[in-house]
């Protein structure tokens, strides 16, 4: 949004200066005098380049961010909850950044050998939403993996992706197979 915001900054500018350099006179047999025409145009023009000039500057200032890079991103499998606040801290954390309760640290849980579905979700309410939809439909279900619900595991691919199918069609919920060793 920057990028266009610059370039429209750039064309309003260069429109307006356009407009301001156009020769409103018209040579007479007496000299040159002044066209209302051609000073109704050239004020015109002017209107146009400053109104687009001042639209790139707004997308200029206002434009969103770039995206972040990869690395300051944080992992979302190393994540989890606050059991109070319901804000995302760390895994390993033992006090909560957000309200300053002190929570118990958690190991990072490696689900079994088999093929599992992923999905992932945000923490609180989406979290808890999913996990419920996935017992309510007597699914196995695995212990959550950060904000990742863990269904599974399943010994055969095939089941694995009937479970899949199942909550995609019936839920609208999107989720990824894995397999663990």
């Amino acid at each position: 949004m920057k990028g266009f915001g610059t370039f429209i900054l750039i064309v309003g500018v260069c429109w307006l200066v356009f407009a301001l350099s156009m020769d409103v006179s018209v040579s007479t047999g007496l000299g040159r005098v002044n066209n209302l025409g051609l000073m109704a145009d050239r004020q015109l023009h002017a209107i146009v380049g400053g109104m687009i000039a001042l639209a790139g500057l707004i997308m200029l200032i206002f434009g969103g961010r770039a995206a972040a890079p990869a690395a300051s991103v944080p992992a979302v499998n190393d994540t989890r909850p606050c059991p109070l606040c319901a804000e995302t801290i760390k895994l390993a954390a033992v006090k909560c950044k957000h309200c300053g309760a002190d929570v118990e640290p958690t190991a990072r849980y490696v689900p079994a050998t088999g093929w599992t579905i992923r999905i992932p979700c945000r923490p609180g309410m989406e979290f808890d939403a999913t996990q419920k939809i996935v017992s309510d439909e007597g699914l196995p279900c695995a212990h959550p993996d950060g904000a990742v619900v863990v269904i599974g595991p399943y010994e055969e691919k095939a089941e694995a992706v009937e479970a899949l199918k199942h909550i995609r069609v019936n839920h609208s919920i999107f989720g990824e197979l894995s397999y663990k060793d």
